[in-house]
């Protein structure tokens, strides 16, 4: 049974940028995920009366880290990180590694391919998985330092956490995504459905945050390209999973 006391808070940030304040208003704990900047998200921490416990990042880019030092300006409290060379890491995890907090757990998973250093979070408990830019609904991160095979491999591990997973990425490109997929598979008609609901909840909410990785995993064929919507589309171009996933990224590149 999940704790109703532990909440995510999405904060907005730059373009397109998403940070999450994860807490328990029970405990008035809480830890801060990719701060690309802090003014917002002190601004909710002051609001809540929370503690931060915590701050914690899924990879260097700039864009997920930029916020660290005036957060620890505010509040001093560890970093844990991928690498010892992001600033301020205070706490290098890694691969299989457990993050226990004063208010909930966190194990962490390796998934390299946009960074080699790339790491994901999954409260077990609670089915929340912040997935940094690894994962993005009805999309995936684009390649940066990985190859094409460890990005392939690195959604191929979400594949096996629970359907009930709400996921919160570390971008706003769904829609982008949406349309991308659309214009290779003009045919679907739950694509088609799914860029009018969340039309629909960005308009209504100003964000298509969290998302269900049992849906995921049915549509996004970056994530599970053996989904029945899409093998038809694999033996046609005799594509193996490694195969979609690389042509797919090729176009969604120059898209």
């Amino acid at each position: 049974m999940t704790d109703p006391q532990i909440k995510v808070k999405i904060i907005p940030q730059l373009k397109d940028n998403y940070s999450y304040v994860i807490y328990s208003d029970e405990k008035k704990l809480a830890a801060i995920i990719d701060p690309a900047e802090s003014t917002s998200i002190i601004d909710f921490i002051q609001k809540k009366s929370l503690t931060i416990e915590t701050i914690i990042l899924t990879h260097h880019h700039d864009d997920h880290t930029a916020g660290v030092q005036d957060i620890l300006n505010f509040s001093s409290v560890s970093v844990y990180s991928p690498d010892k060379k992001i600033s301020r890491t205070s706490q290098v995890v890694r691969n299989n590694d457990q993050i226990n907090l004063g208010f909930l757990s966190l194990k962490v998973f390796a998934t390299p391919g946009h960074t080699l250093d790339h790491l994901i979070f999954y409260d077990e408990h609670n089915k929340i998985l912040f997935s940094g830019d690894t994962l993005f609904r009805f999309g995936c991160g684009r390649v940066f330092e990985g190859t094409y095979e460890q990005m392939q491999l690195s959604l191929q591990l979400l594949v096996g956490l629970d359907n009930a997973a709400q996921v919160y990425c570390g971008h706003e490109y769904t829609l982008k995504n949406l349309e991308f997929l659309l214009s290779i598979f003009p045919d679907n008609e739950e694509l088609k459905i799914s860029k009018q609901r969340i039309n629909e909840q960005i308009n209504t909410t100003g964000s298509s945050i969290p998302f269900n990785l049992g849906e995921e995993k049915r549509l996004n064929p970056f994530l599970n390209p053996r989904s029945s919507y899409y093998q038809d589309f694999m033996k046609k171009n005799k594509f193996n999973d490694l195969a979609m996933f690389s042509y797919l990224r090729d176009l969604k590149n120059k898209y």
